[in-house]
C-alpha cells in the first residue's frame, strides 16, 4: 500500500468519524450509523494492513523500494496513531450514550469486517504481490542467464579464432621469423683448414667468414668433410693444437 492509498484511507476514516460524531450528537443509534461505522472500521483495517506490509516489504521491496518503504511505514504509523485517538473518542461516546456493552459489540463488528477484508481484499493483494515477485525473479534469472550465455558465446568464439583480448596470436614459425620473434643465426660456409689424428679419432678444424673457427670430432673411418654450413662466430680464437690433441686423447679413452 503506497502513501497515496494511506492518505485516502485516513481521509475516509476521518469523514466517517465526523459523521459518527454528528450521529451521536443527533441521538442516532448504532444501527442507523452502521454504514459510517463500517467505512471507519474498513479504513482502520486498511491502515493496519499497510503498516504490516511496510514492515515486511519482501526482497524486491527492500532492494528497490529504498526510501519509499520508510516513508510508507512512517505515514502508516502516523495514520494508525490518529485512528487510535479516534477509537478512544469513539469508545468514550459509546460508553456515555449506550454503555460499555455497545463498545464490545462494536469490536465484534470490527473483527468480522477485518476478517472479511483479510479473506478478500488482502488475500488478493498478497496473491498479486507473490505473482509480481515471481515474475520479477523469473525475469532476473532470464536476464542473468542470458548475459552469462552471451559471455560464454563471445569468449568461446574469440578463443576459437585466437582473438581473446590481450592473448598472444599463434603465429607460424615463418611469421615469427618475419616479425623478428625468432631470430635465426647468421650462417657461413666453413671450410676444412686442418685436421689432427689420434688413434682412430680425428679433430677437424674449419674456418669461415669473419674469422669464424669451428672444431668438430669424428671417426677416422668417416674422415673430415671438406666444408659445411656453420654459425658465424666473429673473431673467434683458432683452436690450440695442444688442446686439440688433449681432446682427442680424452675421446679415445
Amino acid at each position: 500500500m503506497d502513501p497515496v492509498t494511506i492518505s485516502l484511507a485516513v481521509g475516509v476514516a476521518s469523514k466517517a468519524f465526523d459523521a459518527i460524531k454528528s450521529g451521536f450528537a443527533m441521538g442516532r443509534d448504532l444501527e442507523q450509523m452502521s454504514g459510517d461505522l463500517s467505512r471507519w472500521m474498513g479504513a482502520s483495517s486498511d491502515i493496519d494492513q499497510a503498516e504490516k506490509q511496510a514492515k515486511n516489504p519482501g526482497v524486491f521491496g527492500k532492494v528497490f523500494g529504498g526510501g519509499s518503504i520508510e516513508a510508507t511505514a512512517l505515514q502508516a504509523y502516523a495514520a494508525k496513531k490518529k485512528l487510535e485517538e479516534q477509537r478512544y473518542e469513539l469508545k468514550i461516546f459509546l460508553n456515555l450514550t449506550h454503555g460499555p456493552q455497545a463498545y464490545d459489540e462494536l469490536l465484534q463488528m470490527e473483527g468480522q469486517i477485518r476478517k472479511q477484508r483479510q479473506e478478500t481484499i488482502y488475500k488478493q493483494q498478497q496473491l498479486r504481490k507473490q505473482i509480481g515477485e515471481g515474475v520479477a525473479w523469473l525475469f532476473l534469472v532470464l536476464v542473468i542467464g542470458g548475459f552469462l550465455l552471451l559471455l560464454v558465446s563471445v569468449f568461446t568464439k574469440s578463443y576459437a579464432k585466437g582473438k581473446i583480448y590481450n592473448a598472444p596470436k599463434d603465429y607460424t614459425t615463418q611469421q615469427k621469423i618475419n616479425n623478428g620473434t625468432i631470430i635465426l643465426p647468421t650462417m657461413t660456409l666453413c671450410r676444412l683448414k686442418t685436421q689432427k689424428v689420434y688413434k682412430d679419432k680425428m679433430a677437424c678444424i674449419y674456418v669461415g667468414a669473419q674469422k669464424t673457427y669451428e672444431m668438430e670430432f669424428t671417426d677416422i673411418r668417416i674422415g673430415c668433410p671438406k666444408q659445411y654450413r656453420c654459425v658465424v662466430n666473429k673473431n673467434s680464437s683458432i683452436p690450440n693444437i695442444d688442446d686439440v690433441m688433449k681432446s682427442l686423447r680424452d675421446i679415445a679413452k
